[in-house]
């Protein structure tokens, strides 16, 4: 793995019981086999201190459930070009989790918007346009809107194909009240 700040190195991602923690270690250390498993063994021994991931399961499952068996209000995906992370709306699918229980499937885009979402982050990517948001609406489908601001961009999904273009504006600024009030104004 290479990372722009920090070079190349090496990425071992260890799963227990649902939870992956990823590991880079410097291009340049040695791991073998027996490396590997003793990490994984320091990593998922109850050590009393409730840093292992034995003791930060019991702590880290039921959050995860709470957070992912409710549905968002609206579909959207969000990307942190910071930290890259990125999030999608949970739907009303069900299906099992790895962390115990079922949970919302997170289905993101429906496969006709799917198509838009690169148009849309290559325009706000233009660094000759400027441009921080654009909506896209077909006469037979609801908007797609796309907002950027400094490292971070959301793409919202609005059903309806009578949706008016204020009306979208109206939502657009609601769900970003409602999700990033606290980090950034639109």
């Amino acid at each position: 793995v290479h990372l722009v700040e920090s070079g190349p190195g090496q990425l071992v991602a260890l799963t227990y019981r649902g939870i992956m923690m990823v590991i880079i270690f410097e291009e340049s250390a040695q791991l073998d086999a027996k490396v590997l498993e003793s990490l994984r063994t320091a990593c998922t021994r109850a050590s009393g201190d409730g840093l292992s991931l034995a003791e930060l399961h019991p702590l880290i499952a039921p959050q995860y459930s709470q957070v992912m068996e409710n549905e968002d209000e609206y579909r959207f995906i969000y990307y942190n070009h910071s930290n890259h992370a990125m999030r999608l709306s949970n739907q009303s699918s069900f299906s099992r989790s790895l962390l115990g229980g079922s949970r919302t499937h997170n289905a993101g885009p429906k496969a006709d918007e799917r198509a838009l979402l690169c148009p849309l982050h290559a325009t706000m990517a233009d660094p000759k346009l400027k441009c921080r948001e654009v909506s896209w609406k077909a006469a037979d489908r609801g908007w797609v809107c796309a907002k950027r601001w400094r490292e971070r961009e959301f793409y919202l999904m609005l059903d309806g194909s009578n949706t008016s273009l204020a009306k979208c504006q109206e939502e657009c600024a609601r769900f970003a009240s409602i999700h990033f009030s606290n980090i950034f104004m639109m």
